[in-house]
């Protein structure tokens, strides 16, 4: 039987004071994950060679592959733990080196940092524009062509918080033979993933967002079919196919067959533990729930913005978009400091404000931050 959302709620203590409603950045800490990073900060304290056990590092490393596989309907053995969804990003392009000279179709949800290393390696990149258009994904796979070797989106974009059809887009591009890439950083932990149903080639994301994990954690998600393929890049001890410490140092081992063959020494340990308590609470409230927990969250806010006659950017169809709220305001600055000053926190952009309810918030949370936003409508703002 799945935690109800009150019970969710219930795990994180900042919610008691604060509205915190902006997860797309970095979650706040639930007590079971706060918990397994005190123990491990314990440890080292009082036991240092407790945490450096096999079970204590890759025994951990294993688990929290099990967990993240588990959440997008991957095998841990398709699953490689790195520092951050850049990092994956970077590893991701480097094992398509081998697939040819090929464009890359992204387009303007596309984070940054999943777009730079096409560029960096000297790729063709086809960018689409989308801003306006209400198909995106028709638009995303209108520039497909047998030319095309990867397609890279972000699920949900950062900047319009317009979602994508990522089945549909998977489908167009194994039509042309093209890979999917997808950077999930907005909305793995509060959206389903199944990387097999959504025809998904390779998966980056982060642990500190909505999954409720710590900073320096990432995922890498690569495909059995991918990874039958793919190349060795850098080598460490972890991604070796041979037994932990026989190393013979006059010959290079056999490199695993497995996405652990992109992991080179030890992450953050005391994140290992706390990133898997984060998927845990989130498998057991299901991520089901979670989802249209918020999608209820989102519209009650989206319709308080539209009331208040804010513009926002983010598309109004419910089946368009995800968790993330962005909408213009002209005293953005102003309006993200009051907030902050009446316990409700909310994302600043260079253009946008950003507002981002997960599963634990509740519509209590939202009237709060549409009080301030009425504040500000009459010029109260102090």
């Amino acid at each position: 039987m799945p935690m109800d959302i009150a019970d969710f709620r219930a795990q994180f203590p900042v919610l008691e004071k604060r509205a915190y409603l902006y997860s797309g950045s970095l979650a706040p800490a639930a007590a079971s994950v706060r918990q397994q990073w005190d123990l491990w900060s314990n440890a080292w304290s009082y036991d240092p060679r407790s945490v450096m056990t096999l079970e204590a590092k890759l025994g951990r490393m294993s688990s929290l592959r099990e967990a993240f596989a588990a959440l997008i309907g991957a095998d841990s053995s398709e699953i490689a733990l790195v520092d951050n969804t850049s990092r994956a990003a970077n590893i991701a392009v480097r094992i398509l080196e081998n697939r040819g000279r090929g464009n890359v179709v992204v387009d303007d949800s596309t984070y940054p940092s999943s777009v730079y290393p096409w560029r960096a390696h000297g790729r063709d990149v086809r960018y689409v524009p989308t801003d306006g258009i209400v198909d995106a994904t028709e638009a995303v796979a209108q520039a497909i062509d047998d030319e095309t070797i990867a397609v890279c989106v972000s699920h949900v974009s950062p900047f319009s918080g317009r979602k994508h059809d990522l089945a549909a887009i998977g489908s167009a591009a194994h039509t042309h033979g093209a890979l999917l890439m997808v950077d999930a950083a907005q909305t793995a932990g509060v959206l389903p993933i199944n990387v097999r149903v959504e025809g998904i080639d390779l998966l980056v994301t982060t642990s500190m967002k909505w999954l409720l994990g710590p900073p320096g954690i990432g995922y890498l998600y690569v495909g059995r079919t991918v990874l039958s393929n793919a190349p060795v890049l850098d080598v460490g001890y972890i991604g070796l196919d041979c037994p932990h410490g026989e190393w013979p140092v006059r010959t290079l081992p056999p490199i695993s067959p497995d996405a652990i063959r992109y992991e080179l020494g030890l992450p953050s340990l005391p994140a290992l533990a706390a990133a898997r308590a984060g998927i845990e609470l989130l498998l057991g409230v299901a991520v089901e729930q979670i989802e249209a927990h918020a999608a209820h969250l989102v519209t009650r806010c989206m319709d308080g913005l539209l009331d208040r006659g804010f513009d926002i950017v983010t598309p109004l169809d419910p089946k368009s978009r995800g968790a993330v709220i962005v909408f213009r305001c002209e005293r953005k600055e102003d309006l993200v400091s009051t907030c902050r000053s009446h316990g409700v926190d909310i994302g600043l952009g260079t253009r946008f404000v950003r507002v981002d309810p997960h599963g634990f918030n509740n519509e209590e949370d939202i009237d709060r931050f549409l009080v301030c936003c009425s504040s500000l409508e009459r010029g109260l703002l102090r």
